[in-house]
């Protein structure tokens, strides 16, 4: 192995060129920890195929009779159907995956952010993350749509899953940077420019699932077709993550406050209504 060590270049001339010095080839057995405890995570899952195949039917049923929930949204594409929590208490598999996913992305965080405080990471696995889904909808994109960069609120995890890709897309007309139809993340958190990247561009395929935080920008490049009617398919949903003893405190202090305030009702001295007005 050759590496070139600047320190024995003893030249002083701007035209001088490092000296390459050998290096006895020796590999070292190490024990490695990766620390990101500032950087935000994307997770990518591949589907069963037994889930899968539930969530293709929860596509065929919502389809079926939908109604949009684009209003909400801010794709600029025409079919976002709405899977209602009817229609998501039909297909508990694929529920039951998406929160199992949901938890393991907290997990796999918070271990991150917590790795340099080893007892706060102790107390976390001590307690129960519990997740619900807040939104579900699919996404019927063709030729030319477009989501632009935007982030999810009012919860605090997403997720993008693919169920279709277009069959008859056409190539980029630039060959170094392919960017049609795919789905791009960003951030700024990393402010070394040789050792980190703001962005990360995926090409989708059917049965992958994205997780990320929800305020991670992101967005989805349009694309051509030879087809007009040439779908890519995709469902995106929300979720809401507490703590269990998070969910038992506030319980604790909203009967406390309903309590006081019941006894503040029945404390006549409280009551300023007749108090003689003078001056």
């Amino acid at each position: 192995m050759k590496i070139k060590n600047l320190l024995d270049d003893t030249k002083s001339t701007s035209e001088s060129i490092p000296q390459v010095t050998e290096v006895p080839e020796e590999k070292f057995e190490m024990n490695v920890d990766y620390i990101q405890p500032w950087s935000n995570m994307i997770v990518r899952v591949k589907i069963p195929d037994k889930i899968f195949e539930e969530l293709l039917k929860m596509y065929e049923y919502t389809m079926k009779d939908w109604k949009s929930f684009g209003s909400q949204l801010v794709g600029q594409i025409n079919e976002e159907p709405e899977v209602t929590k009817e229609i998501q208490a039909k297909f508990p598999d694929w529920i039951n995956f998406c929160l199992q996913g949901v938890v393991n992305f907290v997990n796999a965080q918070t271990r991150q952010n917590m790795f340099a405080e080893p007892e706060k990471w102790e107390q976390f696995c001590a307690d129960e993350v519990l997740s619900r889904i807040t939104t579900m909808w699919f996404v019927n994109q063709k030729p030319g749509e477009y989501n632009p960069v935007h982030i999810h609120t009012n919860c605090k995890v997403s997720s993008v899953v693919y169920l279709k890709t277009p069959k008859k897309q056409i190539r980029d007309r630039k060959k170094h940077y392919s960017s049609d139809g795919r789905i791009t993340f960003m951030n700024n958190s990393g402010t070394d420019f040789n050792f980190a990247n703001s962005q990360a561009s995926f090409t989708p395929v059917a049965g992958d699932m994205y997780l990320f935080g929800a305020l991670q920008h992101h967005m989805v490049w349009p694309y051509r077709s030879t087809d007009p009617e040439d779908l890519r398919t995709s469902l995106s949903f929300n979720a809401d993550v507490t703590l269990k003893s998070s969910l038992e405190i506030q319980e604790k202090e909203r009967k406390q406050f309903m309590k006081q305030m019941k006894e503040s009702e029945n404390d006549k001295s409280a009551d300023v209504s007749n108090v003689n007005k003078s001056g």
